[in-house]
């Protein structure tokens, strides 16, 4: 087989891609012979696809119609023939969205998975910045009640948690004065997870308090850590399939936080921009394709940007949506 062969076989591999994305349809020879400046007979054309088929990048659905790509072809597709992956005529509206965006940390990253569905019609998820592992800058404790107390934690990246505190006794606004030092003291630019006892102090009913505000820390940013994702297009996505059951294992991941930001790692972890089909394991999602990229705040990597959508999708579109988003929004957070 000769360079020659194996050239015009890749360039109608991704004209079937194309095609195929493009309209939903399986492709045939007449449509490659009409959109491509391929100059050989629909004859070629129609051998070429048989081989590209017994090399398992392409397969025929129903016996009278043309071909679709496998996930092999897609795989190679992305690796080898779609070009550069390209945001396009996307960045001038990602940012404008992020110039105009002014916004508490959680409202911006669950407005962004609005910008990248709208942008992609995906399923959008994005990881925010994890609280174990952003260092806390002030603890302030604010009596609400008698004896009802907020306990409010500020970190680096800007994230406010708060917790509800029921007092033991009557609030002295005072003493909460002092307990906000003392907290923010013992926290202070630290990561939460590394912080593992309460001061002690030899006054026991203080001691008792600053345990009691100690838990409370504790707790709010543990609720944040599993909070920290934000799903949009669940309903978008969705309607690109006709099979229940695929509509039905796309739901369900994306209601399994811990599962979609062990899906969003995993296919980041490879160093590929997305997985395809069975390649990112998940038998419920074998119909789709996952696109992921990292952002990072200060040169830190924090967390995720993904999208999940079906395996016939423009992937170069899509990739450079995602990778256009990641950098905008690590850029926007390192603002502060």
């Amino acid at each position: 087989m000769g360079s020659h062969s194996d050239d015009r076989r890749a360039r109608i591999l991704r004209a079937v891609v194309e095609g195929y994305v493009g309209t939903a349809e399986p492709v045939g020879s007449a449509y490659i012979v009409a959109t491509t400046d391929i100059a050989v007979s629909s004859a070629t054309i129609r051998n070429d696809m048989s081989f590209l088929e017994s090399e398992g990048y392409l397969r025929q659905p129903h016996t009278s119609a043309g071909r679709v790509p496998t996930e092999k072809g897609y795989r190679r597709y992305v690796d080898e023939l779609m070009g550069e992956a390209d945001g396009g005529n996307k960045s001038d509206q990602v940012l404008g969205f992020f110039k105009s965006a002014h916004l508490e940390i959680d409202e911006l990253l669950g407005a962004t998975t609005t910008l990248l569905t709208n942008l992609t019609n995906c399923a959008a998820i994005i990881t925010g910045p994890s609280p174990q592992r952003a260092q806390i800058i002030s603890v302030k404790f604010v009596g609400l009640a008698s004896r009802l107390v907020l306990a409010v934690v500020v970190d680096v990246n800007g994230s406010v948690e708060k917790r509800a505190i029921e007092w033991p006794l009557d609030v002295d606004y005072g003493q909460l004065e002092q307990l906000s030092e003392v907290m923010t003291d013992h926290f202070k630019e630290k990561e939460p997870h590394s912080v593992d006892e309460a001061p002690y102090f030899d006054d026991l009913d203080f001691s008792n308090l600053v345990s009691r505000c100690f838990v409370a820390v504790k707790s709010a940013v543990a609720d944040a850590e599993r909070d920290g994702v934000f799903i949009g297009g669940a309903s978008t996505v969705a309607a690109s399939f006709n099979a229940l059951e695929t509509v039905r294992g796309i739901i369900s991941i994306l209601e399994r936080h811990y599962l979609v930001v062990s899906l969003l790692r995993s296919v980041i972890s490879t160093g590929q921009a997305v997985a395809i089909g069975s390649e990112h394991g998940l038998t419920s999602l074998r119909e789709c394709a996952v696109v992921a990229a990292p952002y990072s705040i200060d040169g830190i990597q924090v967390g995720s940007v993904g999208l999940i959508g079906p395996t016939r999708m423009n992937y170069g579109s899509v990739i450079g949506a995602v990778q256009l988003v990641s950098e905008n929004l690590g850029k926007r957070l390192s603002e502060g």
